[in-house]
C-alpha cells in the first residue's frame, strides 16, 4: 500500500530519509549555530561550532556559562573551565540543563549512529506518518534503540530513544523547519524524560563558517 508518507518520498530509502533529517541539524560541512536551553526555570545560551570531521566546540554565551567550553573530539568529550589548568574529561551524557546533555547540543545524528530495522506507515493524530525503527550501530551508544516519525515531506516530527533494556529513556519533539542562509534548518527541539523533566533547545543564527583548528585543540 502506498500512503501519503510513501508517495511524498517516492524513491527515497529509509537510510536516505535519515540523512535528510540529519541535514536539518548539519546543513553545511562546517558551521556555527546558537543554542538556547530553557527548562522553564533556568536558561543557558551556547554557541556551537562544528567542523567537517564532526568535531564540535560548544562555547558558553550566557553570564554563568561565559568562559566555559565543551570540546567533542570523535567519541570523547572534554570540559574546559576558565580557572582550570587542564581539561576535564566528561561523558557526552554530562548534563548542561535538565535532560539536555553536552552530546545533545554538540552532536545529534541519526544516520551515523543508527541503522533502520523496519519501517511502516502509521497514523499519528489523524496524520499519515512514516515510522522508522532504528538500532544503534555501536554498543557504546547510550540509547540502543530508537523510533523516528517523519511527515509526508520527510521532516522529523518525533522520536523516542530506548536503553538496551527496552526502557524508554527520552522523547524528542522536533520544531518547525525554517530557512537560514539558503538552507533548511531545525528551529527547535524539545527533550522530555519519563519523569516529565523537559528542556527546549532553540536554534538560531545558523551560518556556514570555517572554524579555526586552534579552537579544537586541547590545552596542554
Amino acid at each position: 500500500m502506498v500512503g501519503l508518507a510513501a508517495s511524498c518520498l517516492m524513491g527515497q530509502t529509509a537510510e536516505e530519509a535519515l540523512k535528510r533529517v540529519d541535514r536539518y541539524r548539519y546543513p553545511w560541512p562546517s558551521f556555527s549555530v546558537d543554542v538556547t536551553l530553557q527548562d522553564g526555570k533556568a536558561q543557558q545560551q551556547w554557541r556551537v561550532l562544528v567542523r567537517e570531521n564532526g568535531d564540535a566546540r560548544v562555547e558558553g554565551l550566557s553570564e554563568k556559562e561565559r568562559g566555559r567550553a565543551v570540546l567533542l573530539l570523535k567519541e570523547q568529550m572534554w570540559l574546559l573551565l576558565p580557572n582550570a589548568k587542564r581539561p576535564v574529561k566528561v561523558s557526552p551524557q554530562q548534563r548542561l540543563l535538565g535532560p539536555a546533555a553536552g552530546g545533545d547540543v554538540a552532536r545529534f545524528r541519526f544516520s551515523g549512529d543508527y541503522t533502520v530495522t523496519s519501517e511502516l506507515e502509521e497514523l499519528v493524530e489523524g496524520v499519515s506518518t512514516r515510522r522508522l525503527e532504528l538500532q544503534a550501530r555501536r554498543k557504546s551508544l547510550s540509547y540502543q534503540k530508537a523510533v523516528l516519525w517523519l511527515n509526508g515531506d520527510g521532516q522529523p516530527l518525533k522520536s523516542e530513544f530506548f536503553y538496551a533494556s527496552g526502557k524508554l529513556a527520552r522523547t524528542a519533539q522536533f520544531g518547525a523547519i525554517v530557512a537560514e542562509h539558503g538552507a533548511q534548518v531545525l528551529s527547535s527541539l524539545e527533550l522530555e524524560e519519563p519523569t516529565r523533566k523537559k528542556v527546549r533547545l532553540g536554534f538560531s543564527h545558523w551560518k556556514p563558517v570555517q572554524a579555526e583548528d586552534r579552537l579544537f585543540q586541547l590545552p596542554e
